[in-house]
């Protein structure tokens, strides 16, 4: 019986090595170009649905977690130097549940601020965007480009010398 078992292994390695290249290139996920907004469903804190490709001006998205130290430490510097980023909409944008972003928000003094706005999106819409990332990581955008982006904590004096 343990021979079965080898040889299907062996079988099942040899059948995976022997995919044509082309094939493989199919499964990887195709990643947004860096130059335009992703197509991300965030679902804000009212309730309301928006896409990302909808959105017009200039933009900063932050994607957090709410349980992560350095998001916290970020959302801290953020809201500190709020007047600096009076010419964007800065998204936070979590896969965490709506409440836990919600508390989030208010923790941090950044709920009901005009500018400010937070959200839920999949995990699977940020990875199939963007690919695997830090949290924090934010990303600037004007007039639906990409102006520059940082993939972890990133001091907000960095942040504001890029807007």
């Amino acid at each position: 019986m343990k021979v079965f078992y080898v040889l299907m292994a062996f079988q099942m390695v040899t059948w995976g090595c022997s995919v044509k290249k082309e094939e493989k290139v199919k499964d990887e996920p195709a990643f947004a170009t860096v130059n335009e907004y992703p197509d991300l469903s965030l679902t804000l804190q009212d309730g309301t649905r928006i896409s990302t490709r909808s959105l017009q001006g200039k933009n900063m998205f932050v994607f957090f977690q709410p349980e992560c130290d350095h998001c916290q430490q970020e959302a801290g510097e953020i809201q500190q130097q709020l007047n600096s980023f009076k010419e964007y909409t800065l998204y936070f944008i979590s896969s965490a549940p709506l409440p836990q972003v919600i508390q989030f928000s208010e923790d941090y003094g950044l709920n009901n601020k005009q500018n400010i706005k937070f959200a839920v999106t999949s995990s699977e819409g940020v990875l199939t965007h963007y690919g695997p990332i830090q949290t924090p990581s934010v990303y600037i955008y004007s007039e639906g480009k990409l102006k520059k982006s940082f993939n972890g904590q990133t001091k907000v004096e960095n942040i504001l010398n890029n807007l």
